[in-house]
């Protein structure tokens, strides 16, 4: 009999194939004005995420490659019956323009002179009267792609390969950060993905495969190679500009240069003489209008301003920004000012179009955000400007309909900047030197067989800790004939009754770098200390966050939990102790993240991180006993659980020190079961 987890995530996969093929087949065309697009989207993005949620424990990195591979490209392959987007008829043309030896800039796709190249590629393309837009790297892949076969299937088929390519970049990213593999599925299983790539064949993939591949080699210190991906991303696309001068921080800066500049400059070689037409091809295509661009709507339909006035204000707001990341340049990783430069790219621009969402996603999957992931949802409502296009509205979307698009993602933001007082626009860093030891800090009261599991997990860890603290609140003679004959060194210290004071106590006794609370009842999955290493290494913001867990019993009851704790970690940076929490010891002392209260203690200590610097939920699942939750009944014990974290929430707006007084009425309740 399958497992609840396995059951559900296969049937989350199935629906997400099912509305794959649904998509597809009620896209005939791609302007087809059909309102099954919208619904076919949404469903794709539930089952999606609930997919990413419900990956099955496995025992092996092996296994859960495959659990995450398979329904990758099956998904891809689903969706490949879906007709191409205008712009494939675009790349065949001028690929095969250039085969003939001809440029595609030195004239419209209208000119008289181009009369015995029309076909039906030409009858469809969109936009003939305008000069073309891509750069000259993209034209070369472009005619490459031509000369294997006249035919947009063609493209789909490279394309999708390269969308290959970013899952598996993205994988050597998060396991460079020490975080579950499974999180490349907000990019892998994400509607925005599937049809953007394997669905209308739009050529921002290879731009993609590019970045997060030049990303990379730049984290591992492979710079040149970096650099001249990162060029290469920049040559297929030009959205990736703003993010070569932060290549130049480097010392060895002038080789660097010289990568970016051969790259971007021979392929322009080629087309000298008619390149001054790609300058006039990017300026009319960036000033002739807009659509479902947030900021650029609200200036021009909202504030009624001239376009001129509304393009130089978005200009003005992303230089900006783009100057506020170069400030922050050297005490965050890369991956952090890309999100933020080509995210604000997405949000500034007059133009939205649903693709251009996926150029973020990648790098929310190092960073989940509910925001960007919201869009896996809201942004079918694209699709409804085929619908109004058969009409008399033309090609655009209705205002409320943009509201919807938009809506989610701004919610979430705000929720966000609200959340953590706005520090996911500037985390302070952590303190004092940046080594790496750990110590495990252990809070028991008359502690059961169950210590003897938490203590066999930190032993088998292949990076030892440090140090392992009991902190005890009952009998301590007790407690040392239980855990007499353990081959590693444990400190046992006495600290009064409730968990915050226990862990409070821990933390000041102990000498490591990091400290990992793990409870009692609970034991850390394998590799969990050299994650966490991982995830320090890469940012130096990093100052605490949680591991997540599992419950040791299969029950249908118990998965829903599992679900709501990690998206609660996830999206909302609140951890509950039994997902294993940990912090930077030096900074969880001077900000005195653990709050010495009987109750609540790891909900005050996740917003206090969260508060301060940044917050990670690794994904490195832990196993907790779930027999308090079987044993009360999960019912309750959910309500229970709820009411205690609202009435505390409540509270805590109020202050922390009113939060702090109510903490021990709720710890008579939470153990009295009322």
């Amino acid at each position: 009999m399958l497992q609840p987890r396995v059951t559900f995530w296969v049937i989350s996969l199935f629906v997400a194939g099912v509305a794959c093929l649904g998509y597809a087949y009620s896209t005939p065309t791609f302007d087809a004005a059909s309102l099954g697009r919208v619904i076919w989207f949404a469903v794709i993005g539930l089952s999606g995420l609930l997919a990413v949620l419900t990956i099955p424990r496995l025992k092996s990195n092996g296994g859960l490659l495959i659990a995450i591979w398979v329904p990758t490209v099956l998904l891809r392959m689903l969706m490949l019956p879906t007709a191409p987007s205008d712009d494939v008829n675009r790349y065949l043309w001028e690929g095969r323009l250039l085969t003939e030896g001809i440029s595609p800039y030195a004239q419209t796709a209208n000119a008289e002179t181009l009369i015995e190249y029309r076909d039906q590629y030409w009858a469809q393309m969109n936009h003939r009267d305008k000069l073309t837009a891509y750069p000259p790297l993209t034209e070369f892949g472009f005619a490459a792609v031509t000369m294997v076969r006249y035919d947009p299937m063609a493209f789909k088929i490279v394309f999708l390969l390269a969308d290959l390519l970013v899952v598996a970049g993205v994988l050597k990213l998060l396991r460079q950060r020490g975080m579950f593999l499974g999180y490349v599925g907000f990019y892998a299983w994400n509607p925005l993905v599937l049809v953007a790539f394997a669905g209308e064949g739009h050529f921002d993939v290879l731009m993609l495969a590019a970045l997060v591949w030049g990303l990379w080699a730049w984290q591992i210190g492979r710079r040149k190679m970096g650099a001249t991906l990162l060029a290469v991303a920049t040559g297929i696309k030009w959205i990736t500009l703003p993010l070569l001068p932060f290549l130049l921080m480097d010392k060895d800066r002038w080789k660097i240069l010289l990568c970016v500049i051969s790259v971007l400059l021979v392929p322009a070689i080629y087309f000298w003489e008619t390149l001054h037409f790609l300058i006039e091809g990017l300026l009319a295509y960036g000033g002739s209008g807009s659509f479902n661009g947030p900021v650029y709507d609200i200036l021009f339909f909202g504030l009624d301003l001239d376009r001129r006035i509304c393009s130089g204000v978005v200009l003005i707001l992303f230089f900006c920004l783009v100057f506020w990341r170069w400030w922050f340049r050297r005490s965050e990783p890369l991956d952090t000012h890309i999100l933020w430069v080509i995210g604000g790219l997405v949000v500034l621009s007059p133009t939205v179009h649903f693709w251009y969402i996926v150029w973020v996603l990648p790098f929310v999957c190092l960073r989940p955000s509910p925001g960007w992931i919201s869009f896996s949802v809201s942004a079918g409502i694209y699709f409804m400007v085929w619908v109004r296009a058969g009409g008399d509205a033309g090609w655009s979307l209705s205002g409320p309909q943009r509201v919807l698009f938009w809506a989610p993602f701004f919610m979430c933001l705000i929720y966000e900047l609200w959340s953590t007082r706005g520090r996911i626009v500037c985390p302070a860093k952590r303190s004092g030197k940046d080594g790496f030891s750990v110590s495990v800090i252990i809070p028991v009261y008359n502690p059961s067989s169950e210590l003897l599991r938490a203590l066999g997990s930190i032993e088998s860890q292949t990076l030892a800790a440090s140090e392992v603290i009991l902190v005890d609140a009952s009998d301590l003679e007790t407690t040392r004939q239980l855990i007499a004959g353990r081959s590693m060194d444990v400190n046992l210290i006495a600290s009064e009754k409730g968990r915050g004071q226990q862990i409070a106590a821990g933390i000041e006794a102990a000498t490591s770098d990091w400290v990992v609370v793990l409870h009692a009842d609970a034991c850390l999955a394998d590799g969990s200390m050299e994650s966490l290493r991982a995830a320090a290494t890469a940012s130096s913001n990093l100052v605490g966050g949680a591991f997540g867990q599992r419950f040791t019993e299969n029950s249908w009851a118990l998965l829903p939990i599992e679900i709501l704790n990690d998206l609660r970690a996830l999206f909302t940076r609140t951890a509950f102790g039994d997902q294993i929490q940990f912090f930077h010891r030096p900074t969880a002392v001077s900000e005195q993240f653990m709050p010495a209260q009987p109750l609540m203690e790891d909900v005050e200590s996740s917003w206090r991180v969260r508060e301060f610097g940044e917050f990670r939920f690794l994904g490195v699942y832990g196993e907790v006993s779930a027999s308090k939750w079987l044993r009360q009944g999960w019912r309750r014990r959910v309500r229970l659980v709820m009411s205690l974290v609202s009435r505390y929430r409540w509270a805590r707006l109020k202050g922390r020190a009113q939060a702090e007084r109510l903490s021990a009425k709720l710890y008579a309740e939470y153990y009295s079961g009322k």
